[in-house]
């Protein structure tokens, strides 16, 4: 007596010194007066889209790292003077993050790709995380690009994810900091849901495969491993062709057999049966046992071969 269980799965997911640099097309005015005063204004970018590696937003389970720049800028006019700038975040509760519908995403504006970072708890900033800037006599602009990073490794919740930083502008000079300005700028990440699975009861790149769930003459169990990796809750669905039964070859009457996922018994004689997977931040994959339990038959069966078709299909909410 043969048996085989025709089984596939499906998945689905709904240290560089940075200085200011004078901007082309802004040239220094030469009328202006020595002893008018020195005026500063500032002007950054509204705000940053995280676009991450491939386009499509924060990547939990990536590795690479990616960069967004933003550019700041400075308008002067009058007297020479020197100046500096700094920022610290004002949402995600005055730490470097970025909130929406899972877990803190950690961000830092830096000033190179290696560091050190533009933001700062302090007021007037600190020493390595100004970008300083001196402009003479006259009108100009100079202007800096940073760079957003958000850090691989983190798991959260697929969704979108915001904050805000505040730019400030000092005036410098004669051991005397003023802030003459400052300017918002919001950093909006969108982190899409991701489900990655994979079994070593399936060849490899195959998402179908036959199991022989051995002599049904007596009772038998074969359990199957998926392992699972996702960033949402997961919708399991099972769908059996013949209803929860080992239909025989030539129409003899087939045998029952018994599903579990997870522990959880599944009713396989309805059309569609389900099940939930919760998420779970981690970047370790979960092994989620699939058992197929056929009981001890009531005398013998005929002799032959029994199969159905077992389809089941993941989804990342």
């Amino acid at each position: 007596m043969m048996t085989n269980l025709s089984l596939k799965y499906f998945a689905s997911v709904t240290g560089a010194i940075l200085l200011f640099h004078s901007i082309p097309g802004f040239a220094q005015d030469d009328m202006m007066a020595a002893d008018d005063p020195c005026a500063l204004e500032l002007t950054v970018d509204n705000s940053v889209d995280w676009r991450g590696l491939y386009g499509r937003g924060y990547e939990v389970f990536e590795e690479g790292e990616s960069f967004e720049t933003v550019t700041l800028s400075v308008r002067h006019q009058g007297a020479a003077c020197g100046f500096f700038l700094t920022a610290a975040p004002v949402s995600g509760g005055g730490v470097n993050a970025l909130t929406g519908p899972g877990d803190p995403l950690y961000y830092d504006i830096l000033k190179s790709s290696s560091g050190p970072s533009f933001l700062s708890p302090d007021f007037q900033g600190t020493e390595t995380s100004r970008v300083d800037g001196q402009f003479p006599e006259g009108s100009g602009v100079q202007g800096a690009t940073l760079l957003v990073s958000i850090p691989a490794h983190q798991i959260v919740r697929g969704g979108t994810y915001s904050g805000q930083v505040m730019v400030r502008l000092f005036r410098a000079g004669g051991g005397i900091q003023d802030l003459v300005g400052e300017a918002p700028l919001a950093i909006l990440a969108p982190v899409a849901s991701v489900l990655k699975i994979r079994s070593d009861d399936f060849p490899q790149g195959i998402r179908e495969t036959t199991i022989d769930l051995g002599d049904l003459s007596r009772a038998t169990r074969t359990a199957i491993d998926f392992n699972i990796m996702s960033n949402a809750e997961v919708a399991v669905t099972f769908q059996s062709a013949n209803r929860g039964q080992l239909a025989h070859q030539a129409g003899a009457p087939g045998i029952d057999y018994n599903l579990a996922f997870k522990g959880e018994n599944i009713d396989l004689s309805a059309a569609t049966s389900s099940s939930r997977l919760n998420y779970a931040p981690s970047r370790i994959e979960r092994a989620v046992p699939l058992e197929i339990v056929v009981p001890a038959p009531i005398g013998l069966p005929a002799a032959g071969q029994y199969s159905d078709a077992l389809t089941v299909t993941f989804t990342a909410d």
